[in-house]
């Protein structure tokens, strides 16, 4: 292996911390206040819970050859929800994170 291919691999396929940074861009992108912050941090918070839980107590009844896809629906419908929740709830809240959810 290179030393051009090593790093390679270091840097993408095995750096978590880089692979977990990319996830915070959207929150980072949105915290110009503290509502949109908390906003922010609140929906991601539900929705990591929620799935979480969901997928937790689902995972022996789905079969494995779907389970990635389930596992995508029952996301999406999390973030399906708290978007329109927000949108319900706060409009400018809404506008501030819409793109990013």
């Amino acid at each position: 292996m290179t030393l051009g291919q090593e790093f390679r691999k270091g840097f993408w396929r095995d750096n978590a911390v880089f692979r977990l940074l990319l996830g915070l861009c959207p929150a980072l992108a949105v915290t110009t206040s503290a509502e949109n912050g908390l906003g922010m941090g609140l929906a991601t918070t539900f929705v990591l819970v929620a799935s979480g839980t969901l997928v937790s107590l689902l995972r022996r009844l789905i079969p494995r050859q779907v389970r990635i896809a389930s596992y995508i629906v029952i996301i999406a419908t999390f973030v399906t929800i708290v978007d329109y929740a927000i949108q319900a709830i706060s409009l400018d809240l809404y506008n501030a994170l819409g793109a990013f959810i």
